[in-house]
């Protein structure tokens, strides 16, 4: 074996050497096209459709563009901007540059998946409900992404592994790193540095394999200050708010029956109601929840099909949000992807949501069922 990496960074600089450069980039991607039925259950009311919509556009050109430094870039044609849908956003645009010949280091620079929770890094063409659980998404980290650099660490067998989930269709989270530490502006997805203090984060983790299942724990973590956005009636106690969160991972792939399951606490801006008049204002509080999800790889006549159903519990301020409203959310969800072909995916979703909220116009209650069709095509 030791023999084997000593020989292996011949073997691919001369392989690189005589490869030109359009064979070493690749151009791929997948559009989810949805179609959404609501039902409120807080008055006797009918099925409502919300119609169809793009959820996701996206077109990743990705590659080597020398031996050590990996380029990928991925914008998305579906986002929206206010009531505009179908705006054309960069989501991703990073590069890993590598520092020694096996890729056991590297350094991540650019706009890029922050790496903290698993379903966060795992991609939503992959990930089986349609949308992230809101601790790890909206109240964490908006949009996933942001600008910083990463340095990362994870040997072959480890990177092997996560490339074989993904390949495979055991849900992986995709490669980064079994060590990370970084540093980041912290405003969320495109939106620019407002206070002078950055973000840093850290994770650890690693995938163990027993047969065919791999089993990664893992433990993660984030600090920084964040301004948030308020309305004219509410204040923020400072323009720089204590935002930090702690999560436990436990990720087992389906070999048939997968588990995923994710905690968090810590602490993130909040809306505060007021003592004696006003709108209230916002500062930080404690923030917990988590999620679990149980999943399994079956055939059908077959095809592959995964069932599978995820309870989510929350209790905190949702900071991508204006005035960070205070929120307790109860939700379960069940359903099925289907794969037709390795280009098409039918996903059929059930819902049942419980949101109490709590803003500077006042209490909000909220409890809805929604069944979500979603095709997807990857190219």
């Amino acid at each position: 074996m030791p023999l084997f990496f000593a020989v292996l960074p011949l073997i691919v600089c001369g392989a690189f050497a005589q490869t030109a450069w359009y064979q070493r980039i690749s151009l791929h991607g997948y559009t989810q096209l949805r179609y959404e039925q609501v039902h409120s259950l807080d008055a006797p009311s009918e099925w409502k459709s919300n119609g169809f919509s793009i959820r996701r556009g996206r077109l990743t050109l990705s590659g080597f563009i020398t031996e050590n430094v990996f380029m990928y870039i991925q914008p998305d044609f579906a986002a929206s901007s206010g009531s505009t849908l179908n705006v054309l956003q960069l989501r991703d645009a990073y590069f890993d540059v590598f520092l020694d010949s096996i890729h056991t280091y590297r350094l991540r620079v650019g706009l890029s998946k922050v790496p903290f929770s698993y379903e966060s890094m795992q991609s939503s063409s992959l990930r089986p409900p349609m949308e992230r659980a809101e601790v790890v998404d909206a109240a964490s980290l908006p949009g996933q992404r942001d600008l910083g650099i990463f340095a990362m660490w994870a040997p072959p067998d480890a990177r092997a592994i996560y490339a074989k989930l993904t390949r495979n269709g055991y849900k992986g989270s995709g490669d980064y790193g079994c060590l990370s530490i970084g540093v980041y502006n912290g405003q969320g997805l495109n939106r620019p540095k407002i206070n002078h203090t950055p973000y840093w984060s850290a994770r650890a983790t690693y995938p163990i394999e027993l047969g065919e299942m791999v089993i990664e724990p893992a433990i993660q973590a984030f600090t920084g200050l964040f301004t948030p956005q308020t309305s004219s009636t509410v204040q923020a106690e400072s323009t720089a708010l204590r935002d930090e969160r702690f999560a436990l991972t436990l990720a087992i792939s389906p070999a048939p029956i997968g588990v995923l399951a994710e905690y968090v606490w810590g602490t993130a801006p909040r809306y505060v109601p007021p003592w004696n008049g006003g709108g209230g204002y916002v500062r930080s509080g404690r923030i917990e929840g988590g999620y679990v999800m149980l999943y399994a790889l079956t055939s059908v006549s077959g095809y592959r099909v995964i069932p599978f159903a995820r309870w989510q519990t929350f209790h905190g301020g949702i900071k991508s949000l204006t005035d960070a409203p205070m929120t307790d959310l109860g939700q379960w969800e069940a359903g099925a992807e289907w794969y037709v072909s390795s280009a098409l995916k039918l996903t059929g979703e059930y819902m049942h949501i419980s949101r109490h909220t709590l803003l500077a116009s006042g209490i909000q209650e909220h409890r809805s069922e929604s069944i979500w069709l979603q095709l997807q095509v990857n190219y």
